[in-house]
């Protein structure tokens, strides 16, 4: 299931792109243990995308930086799960990125 507009419209970011022009500025998917036939998926696209920063790393809980290879248009890639006693419940968040939102990710300020 995907929610939101393109924002590709207006001649914005990843506009005239073979890969974000089929992602929405926000994607969201969910899958459910038990509930396969409800499950949804991030768009193919969303797997052609290149990973530049894991915030994350070795977490089952995922924050990720990643670009489009054809447009470098930047993405936020998040994924939560939630545990059960029967099985899990995954959600997976994919956010077109401004150039200045991506600047913060790209280089985040000085701890103090």
């Amino acid at each position: 299931m995907s929610t939101g507009s393109t924002g590709l419209a207006d001649g914005g970011e990843g506009a005239g792109c073979a890969i974000c022009s089929t992602l929405k500025d926000k994607e969201y998917a969910s899958q459910k243990y038990g509930w396969e036939e409800n499950d949804t998926h991030l768009p193919a696209a969303a797997g052609q995308l290149a990973l530049v920063r894991d915030f994350k790393p070795h977490s089952s809980r995922a924050l990720q930086l990643r670009v489009c290879p054809e447009c470098q248009t930047y993405y936020l890639y998040e994924s939560d799960y939630e545990y059960l006693a029967n099985g899990s419940e995954d959600d997976q968040t994919l956010t077109r990125l401004t150039a200045d939102q991506a600047a913060q990710y790209l280089d985040p300020p000085a701890s103090p």
